[in-house]
Formats: C-alpha cells, structure tokens, sequence
C-alpha cells in the first residue's frame, strides 16, 4: 500500500507558524555558502587548505591542472564571499580559509 494522503488536509496553525518563521529568515549566508560549494574545483581548493591551511596560488593550480588565472578567480569569489582570505609575502599570494565554520562543513565529507 502507498504511503500517501488520501485526502487534503492543511494544518493552518503548523503552516502559517513556518511562513512566519521563514519570512523573519535571512538565508543569503546559506545560498553564498551553497555557490561556493557548487564548483568542484572550489571544493578541492577547500579540501586542499582545510589540509594544508595555507597555500600559494601556483600550488592550487597545479592541483587544480586548472591556470594560475582560473584559479586566481575562484579564490577571489572565495574571498569575496568571505569563505577564504589571503596574505602576501613579496610576490607570491598564500591563500587560507576564513574561519572555523567553514572547516566544520567540510569534515563531514
């Protein structure tokens, strides 16, 4: 036998008390965070700093077999949404992740 309603039947007092909820809801961090996991190259660039906390850009992109351009882009869309920050120390760029939270998503894979 199916497991489905066979009738409709809306339960106000539940749905209404979920829009509300919704409506006071800003889910723009949670969108930013579902961009920036939804290239499989930025999922490695996190893998690869989550292991190694800090990298320059040329050893991204040779593990990326992506160009120091490409991958120069991705970390940039990082950084500006705040997932990845960077230092310089005189011609090379070191890229690490911004903050904890974001290692904590990654160690569930």
């Amino acid at each position: 036998m199916k497991k489905v309603c066979q009738v409709t039947v809306v339960h106000k007092e539940k749905v209404n008390g979920i829009k509300n909820k919704l409506d006071q809801k800003d889910f723009s961090n949670l969108l930013v965070l579902g961009k920036c996991f939804s290239d499989f190259s930025r999922i490695k660039i996190f893998y690869a700093l989550e292991t190694y906390k800090e990298m320059c850009v040329c050893d991204l992109a040779e593990i990326l077999t992506a160009s120091v351009a490409t991958t120069s882009h991705h970390l940039r869309f990082l950084k500006k949404h705040g997932m990845a920050k960077s230092r310089q120390d005189g011609k090379v760029v070191y890229y690490s992740l911004a903050n904890e939270d974001i290692l904590s998503a990654i160690r569930v894979f």
